[in-house]
């Protein structure tokens, strides 16, 4: 019992010695960095991307005002933490995903998807889909920058909820009636509409969305990568799932303790990232999923619900740096990939 107790402590001491810890069967690891206030007038951030000069743009919802027109595009200076206004108030509402083609900022904004130029010109970028749409969510460009994917959160976006704003649990009657009705839509730069996928109880709920990269830094082809593989977040189930959009088939990659996953980014060596809104709660696994690494928590207490809503975030791969909004306290939090 003594030499499997030193056996476990030296195993232990090894784990605190890279600064990880295990909780709950995955390594957590300090990665934090800094925060970056976006100031009084810039609120509820959703979503940060990098487009023109290697800048990063950043989507504000301000009020939750279905109607109000004040949500706004700010470019944030990640170095110095200097906050501007790009697309000002009196245009969007609640402005969400971004994605960036090289030409144009795609942005998602509930029941609409705009495109925005770099002199902040804004102009909805398709105006007829397939289906009434619901909510718009995430986007991510499309390689080649000809297109980009948009997540429609469906009809269960509204139902998936218990009255004290808590998701239903998954084996509830009432996660039983959620409709299967979320979609992906690929959208060229001309507003052309296509319905990537028929919709699945895998993707219940869908928000975060990507191309995915097999690895080894190639992209793009017809083998589990580029466009004709996609990663997509369930936020009911907490599912990240690839989507092959030529065989319309669906796989569950990991799945777990990522209720209300938001965003998703995955580096060219294949490794993805994973933001939880409902939880403030970022992870880092490898392409198959496995290897689960929780980078970050916002909880004081590994095992608390913080609901402190982590949402879309950036990867940085040349600065080995993860930037995620966190949309209730209105800043940009920024951390180590390892």
């Amino acid at each position: 019992m003594r030499r499997r107790y030193g056996a476990v402590m030296k195993h232990l001491t090894t784990l605190f010695a890279f600064g990880l810890c295990v909780i709950g069967g995955t390594a957590q690891a300090n990665t934090f960095v800094k925060s970056i206030d976006l100031g009084s007038t810039h609120t509820r951030p959703e979503s940060i991307t990098k487009a023109w000069g290697g800048k990063y743009y950043v989507s504000i919802q301000n009020t939750t005002s279905a109607s109000a027109t004040d949500g706004e595009i700010v470019r944030v200076d990640i170095a110095t933490g200097a906050v501007t206004t790009f697309v000002p108030q009196g245009t969007l509402r609640n402005p969400r995903g971004l994605a960036f083609t090289g030409q144009f900022l795609v942005v998602t904004d509930t029941d609409k998807v705009w495109k925005i130029t770099e002199g902040g010109a804004v102009s909805e970028l398709a105006t007829s889909f397939p289906f009434t749409p619901v909510f718009f969510n995430d986007a991510a460009p499309e390689s080649g920058g000809r297109a980009v994917f948009i997540t429609e959160m469906g009809p269960g976006r509204n139902v998936q909820r218990d009255p004290a704003g808590f998701l239903w649990p998954t084996d509830s009657f009432q996660a039983e009636a959620i409709p299967t009705a979320a979609r992906v839509y690929r959208i060229t730069l001309d507003g052309t509409v296509t319905n990537v996928f028929t919709p699945t109880r895998k993707i219940l709920v869908t928000n975060g969305i990507t191309e995915r990269k097999r690895g080894g830094g190639q992209s793009g082809g017809g083998n589990g990568e580029g466009h004709d593989h996609l990663l997509a977040l369930d936020f009911f189930h907490g599912s990240v799932v690839d989507v092959d959009t030529k065989k319309d088939t669906k796989s569950i990659v990991a799945t777990g303790p990522f209720r209300g996953c938001d965003g998703i980014e995955q580096a060219t060596d294949g490794t993805i990232f994973v933001t939880s809104f409902e939880n403030g709660r970022v992870w880092r696994m490898d392409s198959s999923g496995e290897n689960v690494v929780k980078l970050y928590d916002v909880a004081t207490d590994g095992g608390t619900v913080a609901r402190q809503t982590l949402a879309d975030l950036a990867l940085d791969e040349a600065a080995g740096l993860l930037y995620v909004p966190d949309t209730l306290h209105s800043t940009i939090i920024v951390m180590k990939t390892q």
